[in-house]
């Protein structure tokens, strides 16, 4: 199919789709339909209080209607009020449904000791090279770490490996502190327990 490119774009002519139009159609009739249902509850009465009960229908006494109009007249007798209870014996059955718990020795706490000594170090890295423990261990002391050594230790098939330890800590508090250092820092600390 050949194109004129010189004459440009053609516009394009709107057709009105049969959608607006049902929507406008839609929309007029839920309109319509709101307003005449609030129409509709403004036309309804008002609510009107129940009269009270007088005190002759509250006492009355529905009988069954009996088969004989002379009986009823014999057998009905005048409504008597129901009697009150509003004596209870609530005061005098509380104290006899009392239950006595058994006898408990109170809970002793033996709270943990913060200044506790603690024989615990802490590994932040091995390494087969000295100069990466000691670049380990630079990066530890500038984040105000205490006690940080480099331990040379030699395996059983003659490997050499360098540590990186901090510690022994003070206390318990002091080991908790490090170990949230090093985790900011991305570092995986390892508790080793000294005897």
């Amino acid at each position: 199919m050949a194109r004129d490119y010189a004459r440009g774009k053609k516009p394009k002519k709107k057709a009105k789709s049969k959608a607006s139009s049902l929507r406008a159609l839609l929309t007029l009739i839920i309109a319509v339909g709101f307003a005449g249902g609030l129409w509709y509850l403004a036309q309804q009465p008002k609510d009107q209080a129940a009269p009270a009960p007088t005190e002759e229908t509250s006492n009355a006494q529905v009988l069954p209607k009996a088969a004989n109009p002379s009986n009823q007249a014999k057998t009905q007798k005048p409504a008597q009020p129901a009697k009150d209870n509003s004596n209870f014996d609530f005061y005098n059955l509380l104290p006899e449904s009392q239950v006595q718990p058994q006898a408990v020795d109170a809970y002793k706490s033996t709270p943990k000791d913060p200044n506790k000594k603690t024989n615990t170090l802490l590994q932040a890295g091995s390494f087969r090279n000295l100069k990466d423990a000691e670049r380990m261990r630079a990066r530890l002391i500038l984040l105000n770490l205490p006690n940080v050594v480099t331990e040379k230790t030699t395996a059983a098939s003659g490997t050499v490996w360098y540590r990186v330890r901090i510690g022994p800590f003070d206390n318990r508090s002091m080991l908790n502190k490090a170990e949230d250092i090093l985790a900011q820092n991305n570092i995986a600390p390892l508790r080793i327990n000294r005897k």
